[in-house]
């Protein structure tokens, strides 16, 4: 247990001094507090701990805490949709805008869950344009003598009609009134038409009559609602003497709303204190055959009918659609067929057969003078009292409700699924469930005669989608902040890893190369055995060491991704064979064979990065070589058939080694690891060379696989993209064995400061004859190269006074300027990155070597660069 250590938690305490909180404040301490450590309120003082011994689960505290604030967040701010949707909705209703909407969206529920239209009991008899000009002759102008409505009652009685509904108001004394009142009493059931009437400012309507009086009294029903009006359009004196029965006489008024549709069906009508059916009620009863009706508990009853009426006594009713191409779903019949019948001009058994038993509608279509706009569109008069006739004698009556405890219920479901996106995560869900719930419900609960407007919740999930996404892109900007910010540390330390790299290598370069060097230079001189052994035993440590090195500066290039490959014509054969070759002492030295097939296919010349492609050879042999005890590796190189032609290159290497379990093999490719503890006391390494190998493969375009079973062996199998290439000229072919050594004794010129680097390769070169001149600083090479010419320089990067790049570039441009020949020089540095040796070759090198240095490689690059 560590000591007890006590954090005040600077954000908002989670349990607020509530009890269930804090339960889950004391869960998170549990499971992320180290042993020991308290987690205070700053507020309430009240401390948090954890028994659990993990102290590195500390800092997922800041994490847990910082991102449970992050989503708090996102579940608030969103949540302002809602008061943002109820304020906004209010303000449209102070507009007038809201009830517009709800209108609209109201009309379309209406329109789209229209009734069918039921089979007809009535017919409607238009009095149009054509027919008044066809009857002309026979019935004269229009308005016609009330004879003519006479003759026509006459016939409807004779064909069996059943009522006869005239949805026009016939007013004033006009001739052939007492004829008419005459097939009034003798005729079918009628029901006569009245209109109401508004008293403007400055007119004085007449006062009724006593004949209107006495109607009103026989047939309205005193103390009930309805739609008030100032007066009455009655039909002449006669014609109302000739109305005794109940509900022969009906209101066609109508009361529109403010954008000129009818919504609202007013069924009673009240004038002075009396109330009168409409015009369809009227049809409606008279059907019925009632003799009385009434009001009662807000609805119209009569018989075992019963129709909801409100305080205006005006009701809402579900009509069926009006068809595509016409008026209404009930017969029409022309004024013109029906009076050549009627006058006995032409025999029309079809009409009397049409007739017959059906509730007649007389109305007129001319001049567009009676039509009426509905949510469903335009009707005829007579065709919308039709409709309204039907509609009240369906059982259960087709009503539709938009006010009530039903339809606020449905309201508030559409606010739910207006909400659903401030409810769900998912808002891809949210808004699909929302949109379909607000399409669907609004539509079922319309054609089960509830209407109520889903304006607010589509508001509302219009708002919240808009504040979600707009959040969702504010902690998208905040986590890409984040991710750059963590993308520029990340790239802090990776530079930071390389720089301590690139100064811990340089360190120990400088050192490994007294070590090897001397351990070079020792080895050619004469030693006792035992003298020669630990000079070998000295060489191969600094080797490993040197090694060592090298993993992990390629390691470190490739975590940071500045490791380039490099594209040039080589012979896989030979470079494979190569590398084979400077194994071969180690092999036989361990008893074991070394030996190399390659296919025809993969022969050739191919294009790509030499040094790396040798550097995975060296790397899965020497790996190979190291976990085998007897028998050898086999390496064999194939090429893959491509759909389009040659395919990758595959490199195989299979040892009769120690093997690998089938679970340990993807270990081995982690860098550091290797298949267990056991073999890497056996053998040692450390672990980066297959990490490598993998990376490098795939850099280019390939990947490394590996089969294995213990105490068989392992085939590691690498395919690599690399396209065939043309073989260069022979001309252009270096041949090694002029390029081993040079073939003189040469005057060189040694820029470096380290006196142990000078006598290094002092040491290498001076026994061979070569005359070897020291400068310790840049200015002190400048000041030589001038006095005296060399074959070749040898330039250390680092020096003080003038370093190496300074001194190189102001020699080339020496030369540039005085016409002198150009001195070959050659970087001798311990920088060994791949940025080190692009700054050396820009500066002007020839070449860059890397400390330390082997006297095979140093006379390598004397004889290649070194003035013949």
């Amino acid at each position: 247990m560590g000591r007890h250590r006590s954090l005040r938690w600077r954000q908002r305490p989670a349990h607020q001094h509530r009890q269930a909180r804090g339960r889950a404040a004391q869960a998170l301490a549990r499971h992320l507090l180290p042993a020991g450590a308290r987690l205070q309120c700053r507020r309430c003082r009240r401390s948090l701990g954890a028994d659990a011994d993990d102290r590195a689960a500390l800092p997922a505290l800041a994490v847990a805490a910082a991102a449970a604030g992050r989503a708090a967040a996102l579940k608030r701010w969103p949540w302002l949709a809602l008061p943002a949707a109820l304020a906004l909705w209010a303000l449209l209703s102070l507009t007038g805008a809201q009830a517009r909407i709800d209108r609209a969206l109201g009309d379309a529920l209406l329109r789209a869950t229209a009734l069918p239209a039921a089979a007809p009991t009535t017919v409607v008899v238009d009095i149009d344009d054509a027919s008044l000009r066809a009857l002309r002759e026979p019935l004269g102008e229009w308005p016609y003598s009330r004879e003519v409505y006479a003759v026509m009652l006459d016939y409807l009685g004779q064909v069996g009609a059943r009522l006869v509904v005239m949805d026009i108001v016939f007013a004033g004394p006009r001739e052939g009134d007492a004829r008419l009142a005459r097939a009034l009493a003798a005729g079918p059931p009628v029901v006569l038409a009245a209109a109401g009437l508004r008293q403007p400012a400055a007119v004085e309507l007449a006062p009724a009559g006593q004949a209107e009086q006495q109607a009103l009294v026989r047939l309205g029903l005193h103390g009930a609602p309805g739609l008030d009006w100032d007066g009455l359009t009655a039909p002449a004196d006669p014609l109302l003497d000739a109305l005794t029965e109940p509900a022969s006489l009906g209101v066609i008024s109508t009361s529109l709303d403010d954008d000129g549709l009818l919504r609202r069906l007013p069924l009673l009508h009240r004038v002075q204190g009396r109330s009168l059916p409409s015009l369809a009620l009227a049809a409606r009863l008279r059907a019925d055959g009632v003799r009385s009706w009434q009001v009662q508990a807000g609805a119209v009853v009569s018989g075992g009918r019963r129709w909801p009426v409100d305080e205006l006594g005006r009701l809402r009713l579900r009509l069926p659609a009006l068809p595509p191409g016409g008026d209404d779903a009930a017969p029409r019949v022309p004024w013109e067929r029906l009076m050549r019948a009627a006058l006995g001009g032409v025999d029309d058994p079809e009409l009397a057969k049409l007739l017959a038993g059906r509730s007649i509608f007389v109305g007129s279509s001319a001049f567009f003078a009676d039509e009426v706009m509905t949510p469903q569109g335009r009707w005829s008069g007579a065709a919308f009292n039709a409709a309204v006739f039907e509609a009240l004698g369906v059982e259960p009556l087709p009503l539709l409700r938009d006010q009530g405890a039903a339809v606020w219920a449905l309201q508030a479901l559409c606010l739910a699924l207006g909400a659903l996106p401030l409810l769900l995560r998912r808002q891809a869900l949210a808004a699909g469930l929302g949109a379909i719930g607000l399409v669907a419900l609004p539509w079922t609960a319309a054609s089960q005669g509830l209407l109520a407007s889903p304006a607010l919740g589509v508001l509302l999930l219009g708002l919240a989608l808009l504040a979600t996404a707009i959040e969702h892109e504010r902690q998208a900007r905040r986590r890409e902040r984040e991710l750059t910010r963590e993308r520029e540390l990340a790239e802090a330390r990776s530079r930071a890893k390389t720089e301590l790299l690139a100064h811990v290598s340089h360190e120990m370069r400088t050192p490994m190369n007294a070590v090897l060097g001397f351990s070079d230079i020792l080895a050619r001189s004469p030693l006792r055995p035992e003298q020669a052994h630990q000079v070998e035993v000295l060489g191969h440590a600094g080797r490993q060491v040197f090694a060592l090195i090298n993993d992990l500066l390629d390691n470190a290039r490739i975590e940071s991704g500045r490791l380039e490959l490099a594209s040039h014509p080589f012979n896989l054969v030979d470079l494979v064979e190569l590398q084979l070759e400077l194994l071969r002492d180690r092999a036989q030295a361990q008893g074991l064979w070394l030996r190399v097939f390659a296919r025809t296919e993969a022969t050739g010349w191919v294009l790509g990065d030499q040094q790396r492609v040798a550097q995975i050879v060296t790397n899965l042999v020497g790996n190979a070589l190291k976990f085998t005890r007897s028998g050898g590796v086999t390496v064999e190189l194939t090429r893959e058939h491509g759909p389009t032609g040659p395919g990758r290159v595959q490199i195989s290497v299979q040892d009769t080694g120690i093997g690998i379990a089938p679970d340990r093999l993807e270990r081995i490719f982690q860098p550091f690891e290797q298949a267990d503890a056991d073999i890497a006391a056996a053998f040692g390494g450390t672990g980066l060379g297959l990490t490598i190998t993998r990376s490098l493969a795939r850099l280019m375009g390939g990947d490394v696989t590996v089969q294995s079973r213990i105490g068989e062996g392992s085939r590691f199998v690498v395919s690599l993209d690399l396209p065939e290439a043309r073989a260069p000229h022979d001309d252009l072919i270096e041949p090694r064995a002029d390029r081993v050594a040079p073939s003189r004794a040469l005057s060189l010129l040694l820029a470096e400061d380290s006196e142990v680097n000078v006598l290094v390769i002092e040491g290498m070169l001076a026994p061979l004859g070569h005359r070897i001149t020291r400068a310790a600083d840049g200015e002190q090479a400048l000041q030589a190269l001038r006095e005296a010419p060399f074959d070749l320089v040898l330039m250390d990067m680092l020096m003080p006074v003038m370093d190496g790049l300074t001194a190189t570039r102001q020699w080339r441009a020496i030369e540039a300027a005085e016409g002198l020949p150009r001195t070959p020089i050659v970087a001798l540095t311990a920088h060994a990155f791949d940025t080190d040796v692009q700054q050396s070759l820009a500066a002007g090198c020839d070449a860059h070597l890397t400390k330390p240095i082997s006297l095979a490689a140093l006379l390598q690059a004397l004889a290649k660069y070194a003035r013949v």
